[in-house]
């Protein structure tokens, strides 16, 4: 960055501000951008009179925790709210306070609103409650101060929480009608072939979608889902965490369903029964599941089944190479990336890439910069990518659930042993060195655990 396009910024604002603050910003193009600051020049931005940066805001508010706690926030925007004149004449003192403060103080009640309804994310407790019970008690101040319904809507927000209501606006319910589902014969004794590959992939992404839509922004922080809980300390990304288990387990699943069937035969349609499954998570937007599926089939034991894949149906195996073209690693998972992009929610991405990328933000970018300032450059580019997870909740499925087939799902799934524990079980439906007979092997051919690779890499839990 060149030295032309640094531009310092002090505060002229805050009462308790000593020395003056700095907040450095460069400029992307034409827009300006604020690369590091400190922890109060940041607020004097956030509030700033003069100028409403929505994009700031955002950053702020989705990465706050990285940086501050929520109590030290309440304290810094009250500040705020207070503040005194900087040093002026009497004139301009004057003026500051009839024109200038009362916009800082707006601001500041505008930042609590957007906090409290869209970014709240503070753990419930003593501490959570003593901090809304301040909040209560400023905005009942604030509204003698500013008499405007943004203060009486904060004072409501605040309410609601202490009622431990939410206070997010849901995401609207689809105006068309869930596909009938469609339902086996016996729903008492439900087998995998026998049910239509179509309605397993619905129930799968509903199930996944129930855990997806529950993800907070700031379980990606700080790695929060490499962190285990412990007796002091409370799971810091749950349901990461649990959208973790549940790629894991598809994954598993998908291997000992194959492994389960001694016949060859029955082996080819599982898979086969498994690509169809496949194909119509893909038609659903459901990636994570995509991937999941993908990297069982690709895993060690199942790559090694050469007959068995040999006799795989010339359907299905054009039917999978598009999957495997969608997530294939080129270019850092160009093909896929790009898919994302232009996805249309409702839609569950596989959450492993995802954690790649921050974990590279993280690691390949310090938390401060040598001055002792916040590196805010590195929370703009770990919002990014959480506001790109956050896009794809924007909408909900309108997907009929099937509470017996989810039930046979969720047991299957959990039952499905670990993927090392079955390569035993795969060399014995398929001792080393035999022949593929007359069929050749060159209708489709797996990557070799590539896939599952990448599962690994991004979601191993240590639990």
């Amino acid at each position: 960055m060149d030295q032309a396009d640094i531009e310092e910024r002090r505060d002229s604002g805050s009462h308790d501000i000593t020395p003056p603050e700095k907040l450095i910003c460069g400029y992307h193009g034409s827009v300006e951008v604020v690369k590091a600051g400190t922890l109060a020049a940041l607020v004097e931005k956030l509030t700033d009179h003069d100028k409403l940066d929505c994009s700031f805001n955002r950053i702020f508010f989705t990465t706050y925790k990285y940086f501050t706690s929520g109590t030290e926030l309440r304290e810094l925007l009250i500040d705020r709210f207070n503040c005194s004149p900087p040093i002026l004449n009497v004139a301009q003192t004057a003026e500051w306070s009839t024109q200038t403060k009362p916009l800082i103080q707006l601001r500041v009640i505008y930042v609590l609103n957007q906090w409290l309804e869209h970014f709240w994310s503070e753990p419930k407790g003593i501490d959570t409650d003593r901090n809304l019970r301040i909040l209560e008690s400023f905005a009942k101040r604030a509204t003698d101060v500013t008499e405007t319904s943004a203060t009486q809507q904060l004072l409501t927000i605040i309410r609601r929480r202490l009622a431990g209501l939410d206070c997010k606006r849901r995401p609207l319910s689809s105006t068309s009608a869930p596909p009938k589902p469609i339902l086996p014969r016996k729903l008492e004794k439900l087998q995998f072939l026998k049910i239509d590959a179509k309605e397993i992939a619905r129930q799968l992404t509903i199930m996944e979608a129930r855990v997806f839509d529950k993800v907070q922004r700031d379980e990606f922080l700080n790695k929060n889902w490499e962190i285990k809980e412990s007796p002091s300390t409370p799971e810091l990304a749950p349901n990461v965490r649990a959208l973790i288990r549940y790629s894991n387990q598809l994954s598993n699943w998908v291997c000992a369903l194959i492994l389960a069937e001694s016949e060859l035969k029955k082996r080819t349609q599982v898979i086969g029964h498994l690509v169809n499954v496949a194909n119509t998570c893909h038609e659903l937007h459901n990636y994570s599941a995509v991937v999941s599926i993908l990297a069982g089939l690709e895993s060690a034991p199942i790559y090694r089944l050469a007959r068995t894949w040999a006799m795989v149906t010339e359907r299905s195996c054009n039917t999978l190479r598009p999957l495997q073209a969608m997530i294939f690693s080129a270019h850092n998972y160009q093909a896929y990336r790009e898919t994302l992009q232009v996805a249309v929610p409702p839609c569950i991405p596989f959450v492993g890439l995802f954690l790649k990328d921050l974990t590279f933000i993280e690691d390949g970018n310090p938390a401060m910069t040598p001055e002792g300032l916040i590196n805010f450059h590195k929370c703009t580019m770990l919002a990014s990518t959480i506001h790109e997870i956050q896009r794809l909740k924007e909408a909900p499925y309108s997907l009929q659930p099937v509470p017996a087939l989810q039930e046979y799902l969720t047991i299957q799934l959990r039952s499905a042993v670990d993927l090392h524990e079955m390569w035993d079980k795969s060399c014995e439906l398929e001792p080393r060195g035999r022949s593929l007979g007359n069929r050749p092997r060159d209708l489709y051919t797996p990557t070799g655990g590539m896939l599952a690779s990448m599962v690994v890499a991004c979601m191993v839990l240590d639990d």
